[in-house]
């Protein structure tokens, strides 16, 4: 019975990552992170100038229409009279209506080209000046929004190449 009964140890198969394994994955992560970070900093840039334009088109409608529907005048006014700070709905006294505030996202610029700092919608819906107002952030190289609004309350939304004059 010298040698038949011995069994030689079978080594347990191994159920993790060996360090050369795990430096790969770190690399290549790294790799993937150093691409994505710019791109996601320039749709962030891109989500929030196209959000402070929605916003803006969205008040220029809202104070139309609710100059029309409560027959009265509303005004829409620059905050702080800067356009950049945000924007106010402001309805009559005695309206059932509570005034609106809008805020622009950080870093992006509004101005209106004539340096219009309020809008007053008539009950007709019409306004006694028209208004271009240009949407940019700090970025060079950048499209931005230019939003005309007409006497008669129609707005115009195109895009607008920042660096030049509108």
């Amino acid at each position: 019975m010298g040698g038949r009964g011995k069994r030689t140890p079978v080594a347990a198969p191994s159920h993790g990552f060996t360090i050369i394994e795990l430096m790969v994955t770190v690399a290549v992560a790294g790799v993937l992170l150093a691409i994505a970070v710019p791109s996601f900093r320039t749709l962030t840039a891109n989500n929030a100038l196209r959000s402070t334009a929605s916003d803006l088109v969205t008040a220029l409608h809202t104070a139309r229409a609710q100059a029309v529907n409560l027959r009265a005048e509303v005004r829409l006014s620059a905050s702080g009279g800067d356009w950049s700070d945000g924007w106010l709905i402001d309805y009559p006294a005695g309206s059932v209506e509570t005034d609106q505030s809008f805020t622009a996202a950080g870093g992006v610029a509004v101005s209106e080209d004539s340096g219009l700092d309020e809008l007053i919608f008539a009950p007709s819906g019409m306004i006694d000046n028209a208004a271009l107002f240009i949407v940019c952030d700090g970025r060079s190289g950048e499209t931005g929004r230019r939003i005309r609004l007409g006497r008669f309350g129609r707005i115009e939304n195109d895009f607008f190449e920042c660096d030049q004059g509108p």
